[in-house]
């Protein structure tokens, strides 16, 4: 018994793994497609792609995917509205100010949603959640600065304006996704939100450059597409095997990896990447806030 105890712990712990890995170097592929397409053909494709494998996905089960469509719960609507405009504004801000620092700024998600289950749900905050947000707050603002002194491009603050309305509007998203578990399962909840964010984006789309993008642009934009359904499919395997304490803890070391990746891969000369201008404060920034960010993610579960 002992041993298929350890057998699922490790799974868990290398399902969780996987989704910070794929969470990690999304911002880093992302850089990648931007060579080749725009921010709003980028987002739109990956929303479309993940409609299409999920709907043939849950077709193939045996489900009617469809159905959800015909009467739509208008916070399933809204869900998918804030989504779409997550993931647009999130690609914007990686064009503009490089995956590095989406990678970190966008943690404040996390807060967010901690914030607002305080607010709305009447959770609890524990004092250890409290002081995760100064030390995350700390991280940040050292990060902040690092770029400031390093940064000419006078779209930097924009694009850190952009990252933190992309958080706020994924917690949006979470809490319509929190109401309508109640009564939705969870795959038929995604195609809905997957076809809502494919229709509101069409408009952004440059039909043209799928025409015209290079080799290495289309391999990521496709990889982008696929990065969604694997992560949110590791995850998902994994709470059956692993508390989500442990799960939230691990998923917040992403950013640590698009910040490893972003040093290592440009002096590999890896698909043309340019490195982030990231200083030693800024490293320490990152590492500070992700360390407050798991203070206040990490709920101990009885």
């Amino acid at each position: 018994m002992n041993r298929t105890v350890e057998h699922h712990f490790l799974r868990g712990i290398l399902l969780s793994a996987v989704t910070a890995l794929l969470w990690g170097i999304l911002p880093i592929i992302l850089k990648i497609s931007l060579q080749g397409f725009t921010s709003g053909t980028i987002a739109w494709f990956r929303f479309s792609l993940a409609f299409v494998i999920l709907g043939i996905f849950l077709s193939f089960k045996g489900h009617r995917p469809l159905n959800i469509l015909k009467t739509p719960p208008w916070m399933g609507i809204f869900g998918g509205l804030c989504l779409a405009a997550n993931y647009y504004w999130v690609t914007l801000a990686v064009d503009m100010s490089g995956p590095s620092n989406m990678a970190v700024l966008i943690q404040t998600a996390s807060v967010f949603l901690v914030i607002t289950g305080v607010l709305v749900f009447h959770e609890r905050l524990l004092p250890r959640q409290v002081l995760g947000m100064f030390i995350a707050a700390a991280g940040l603002i050292l990060f902040f600065f690092d770029q400031q002194s390093r940064v000419s491009n006078n779209s930097y603050v924009y694009a850190d304006f952009l990252i933190q309305l992309a958080a706020l509007v994924w917690v949006g998203y979470m809490i319509s996704q929190k109401f309508l578990s109640r009564s939705y399962g969870a795959q038929p909840l995604n195609f809905l939100v997957y076809a809502v964010a494919t229709l509101v984006l069409a408009g952004t789309v440059e039909w043209r450059e799928f025409a015209s993008a290079g080799f290495n642009p289309w391999l990521a934009l496709v990889f982008c597409g696929i990065n969604t359904l694997l992560a949110y499919g590791a995850l998902a395997e994994a709470v059956k095997y692993l508390p989500l304490a442990i799960i939230s803890v691990i998923i917040s070391l992403n950013p640590l990896i698009t910040l490893l990746g972003m040093k290592i891969l440009p002096e590999m000369g890896f698909a043309n990447l340019q490195p982030d201008l990231v200083g030693m404060m800024g490293y320490w920034g990152g590492a500070i806030a992700v360390t407050g960010v798991t203070l206040v993610v990490y709920k101990a579960t009885p």
